[in-house]
């Protein structure tokens, strides 16, 4: 995403591409070596090094991806930045406000409108909170771990509120059946209340017979929410009043995948990434 990105700002360099290539290479093809072999201290023709990267994508049978995808991808690697470390935190905060701004984002402008004004204020302003670089840059990176941990997935899952759950088949991978949709779980799981843990995975591999609880827990029950958290991932359930909560915990296996009688087909891949 990052050499699309680029590519779309008018800004990609020969290393990029260089780049791109390298982290392509196990997809053997030929132009996608010889971008690979390309030496990052030469200088290169910047149009013959398209040419080539046109020829691989065609070999690869790739798709350049929609600009707004590439400018999420690199929002959240910004986001990222600040994860790690409050260094460059102001500098990233205003790099993300002026990202959202010139692709009239509103939810994410809305998102970092808070941080981006104390940022205004510290460099441009009269300072009236009195900020040091060191207590904004505190204040930034433990607003963006929280905001890491809580985003929640912008897919809309309204087609499967209000329907009940009709069925739970646990022969084999637990599988819920609803009345114009499915959610089959291959991951770790857990059923709770609002106060406390009913049910969970860990349950049934010391007594296999509490899988039948999970039946009477939620055969019946009426969904009234679906939500994705982003960067978990972790899928939950609102069923009248349980909470079904699924962890992708795999980098190999996939984790559960949900969808209706029409267009919605979800899943979380190896290593929780979703489809």
């Amino acid at each position: 995403m990052d050499l699309y990105f680029k590519r779309y700002r008018g800004s990609a360099e020969a290393k990029d591409y260089i780049a791109w290539a390298t982290g392509n290479l196990y997809k053997f093809s030929r132009n996608v070596k010889v971008l690979a072999g390309m030496s990052l201290t030469n200088h290169h023709n910047l149009f013959e090094i398209e040419e080539i990267f046109q020829k691989a994508m065609q070999e690869l049978g790739l798709q350049t991806p929609a600009e707004l995808d590439c400018v999420h991808h690199y929002v959240k690697k910004l986001h990222m930045e600040l994860l790690y470390s409050g260094e460059n935190a102001i500098s990233v905060v205003r790099e993300i406000y002026q990202t959202a701004i010139t692709y009239e984002l509103s939810d994410l402008q809305e998102e970092w409108q808070e941080l981006s004004d104390a940022t205004d204020d510290y460099l441009d302003g009269d300072n009236s909170h009195a900020y040091t670089k060191e207590s904004l840059q505190h204040w930034i990176v433990a607003d963006a771990r929280k905001r890491w941990q809580l985003h929640i997935h912008p897919l809309c899952f309204d087609v499967f509120i209000e329907q009940k759950i009709v069925s739970v088949d646990t022969s084999g991978q637990l599988t819920l059946e609803f009345e114009r949709g499915f959610l089959t779980i291959e991951c770790p799981w857990r059923i709770r209340n609002a106060e406390m843990i009913l049910l969970g995975e860990t349950d049934i591999k010391s007594n296999a017979v509490a899988l039948e609880d999970a039946k009477e827990l939620l055969v019946g029950k009426q969904i009234k929410q679906v939500l994705l958290l982003d960067h978990c991932p972790l899928l939950i359930v609102q069923a009248d009043d349980v909470f079904l909560d699924l962890f992708h915990a795999s980098s190999y296996f996939d984790g559960w995948t949900i969808g209706d009688e029409e267009e919605l087909y979800l899943f979380s891949m190896h290593g929780g990434s979703i489809t």
